[in-house]
């Protein structure tokens, strides 16, 4: 019952401020279509008990199937074992999750169908699986995340410049690999690196459970590049703003789908090693029940309410005069995702924990919020005058990585991770689409080029944040 309580409290609290935002903008600054503010009020209902139940099932059922299977691999003895249900579970979770969708399908409107949503879930599916593999290897072993941030980002720029890579995939691989981190693969990622550390008895147990998410992102972001230099994109599209077709019916079914390999893999693990009395499995598949309905629930309320909503209000505030005004805007509706975001109240507890409570839990999401705010602002700007992507993120991740060197291997794990946290359902379901809408509008913009890439901003600003706590924490240590 508290499970259910504090679900509820948490997705209400995180949708009602920017809810708030968006009616105060419509009858005050933009004033869409009634029929497209029904929809999104519509949808804003769908995705909020969506993600209710999403989260409720994700406890009840996938969360202790994580934690049994990271704790039952060890036990075999046998590192290729781990090593090969890693990037099957990678794989398997990452096409299960909703903001790994909802991207997809942005990208799929946005490209004109030249990139279709199932090759990019697969694409970033992969690429994620390898590096949960990548992440299991540093907690057998013990290396140091350092070497694994840097060697990654160090070969994602590397790709970047490559003479035959597409500059326009780059937006999209680095917003891939921050939707990856979201509400199904940070839980259970993390659940099933903590059953492992904790079979293995890692020295660096506590750091482990923070790194995996920051490895696993690199991942998606490599895969989309090279899958840049297979696929072509043509020059002369438009954003495609035809009605939606979707069904709810039709949005089971493709979760259904997605969902299946996670099924199936844990029915091999129940026949196979974990052997749990039917009382236990009734629960776990109760909750994957509760996911299934709730990921779709979530879904098609993107669909058909957030996504034209979210577009069309975009549109509007790119055709002003002084179309510059959605940059206050982005940054009001920044702070206010952020400020209410249950994974980033998550952040600030383990950051207040580590620094043994002298680097507060006020202080830390003040910080994040106003830097996830600037952030949104600074990726508006991109679009008004069509600044390059790489301009803003290369010297970004230089000074990350540069500013590891100076912090604790704790607080370099948990600020990568926090990237993440930061990304959560409302900035990827809306915000996205009021961005594809103003670039859609906005004289030399191009939805491909300058309506992705803010959530590569969004991901960065924490990073920052906690890097930059995490030295002042040491410096006063001392």
């Amino acid at each position: 019952m508290n499970l259910v309580k504090n679900t509820i409290k948490e997705v209400l609290l995180a949708v009602f401020p920017i809810a708030a935002v968006i009616v105060l903008l419509q009858y005050t600054v933009i004033g869409m279509p009634d029929e497209l503010f029904y929809a999104f009020l519509g949808g804003l209902a769908m995705v909020s008990s969506g993600l209710i139940l999403f989260l409720i099932g994700v406890h009840m059922g996938l969360l202790p199937v994580g934690e049994m299977i990271g704790s039952a691999l060890p036990k075999t003895g046998k590192v290729w074992i781990v090593l090969v249900f890693s990037f099957i579970l990678g794989f398997a979770i990452t096409v299960a999750e909703p903001d790994v969708w909802v991207l997809a399908g942005y990208v799929d409107q946005a490209s004109g169908g030249a990139i279709p949503r199932s090759s990019l879930i697969l694409v970033v599916a992969l690429g994620l699986a390898i590096f949960v593999t990548l992440s299991m290897v540093r907690i057998i072993t013990g290396w140091s995340i350092n070497y694994f941030l840097i060697a990654g980002y160090t070969l994602i720029f590397a790709v970047i410049f490559l003479p035959y890579s597409d500059a326009n995939f780059v937006p999209i691989s680095f917003d891939a690999g921050g939707v990856t981190t979201g509400p199904m693969a940070v839980p259970f990622i993390i659940a099933f690196g903590v059953g492992i550390s904790s079979v293995l008895k890692s020295k660096t147990s506590s750091q482990d459970g923070f790194g995996l998410v920051a490895l696993a992102s690199i991942g998606p972001i490599l895969a989309v590049l090279f899958l840049g230099i297979i696929y072509d994109i043509p020059t002369d599209i438009e954003l495609d703003q035809e009605p939606s077709t979707y069904t709810f019916l039709g949005t089971l079914g493709e979760v259904a789908v997605a969902l299946t390999p996670l099924v199936l893999f844990f029915i091999f693990f129940q026949f196979y090693m974990l052997k749990l009395r039917t009382q236990k499995v009734m629960m776990l598949l109760v909750g994957v029940l509760l996911t299934w309905i709730g990921m779709a629930l979530f879904l098609h309320g993107v669909h058909v309410g957030f996504q034209p909503a979210g577009t069309e209000m975009g549109t509007i505030l790119g055709n002003f005069e002084k179309s510059w005004i959605i940059i206050p805007i982005g940054i009001v509706l920044g702070f206010v995702a952020t400020f209410a975001e249950p994974a980033v109240r998550v952040l600030i507890r383990e950051v207040e924990k580590v620094s043994s409570g002298s680097i507060p839990q006020k202080v830390m999401l003040f910080t994040i919020s106003t830097g996830v705010a600037f952030s949104i602002g600074l990726a508006m700007t991109r679009i008004i005058f069509s600044i390059e992507l790489m301009y803003l993120v290369l010297p970004g991740y230089i000074i990350a990585l540069t500013l590891i060197y100076f912090t604790s291997r704790e607080f370099t794990s948990i600020a990568f991770d926090a990237g993440g946290v930061a990304t959560g359902p409302m900035t990827v379901t809306f915000v996205v689409a009021i961005a594809l809408g103003f670039s859609n509008v906005t004289e030399g913009s191009d939805p491909i080029v300058e309506g992705f890439g803010m959530i590569s901003l969004v991901a960065l600003a924490p990073i920052l944040a906690v890097l930059i706590l995490g030295i002042l924490y040491g410096a006063k240590d001392k």
